[in-house]
């Protein structure tokens, strides 16, 4: 099971710290600043499961899984 790391900047003056690793139910489970838990499935959805629930860190996961290409 691979696991990713990426820190980012979107240009908007936030900063976003991801831990990725493959779901052993498909996907991705997102750790996000670790304050939130996500399940990403590329191109389809990215769901919100538990911690801080906030429409601007969505967005922001979102863009960068999908620009980076990540399955």
């Amino acid at each position: 099971m691979n696991s990713f790391h990426f820190n980012f900047e979107p240009g908007d003056g936030t900063r976003y710290d991801l831990v990725c690793t493959h779901s052993p139910y498909g996907g991705l489970l997102v750790i996000c600043n670790e304050s939130s838990l996500w399940r990403y499935h590329k191109g389809d959805v990215l769901k919100f499961l538990c911690g801080v629930n906030n429409e601007w860190t969505k967005r922001a996961i979102w863009n960068h899984l999908e620009a980076e290409g990540i399955e």
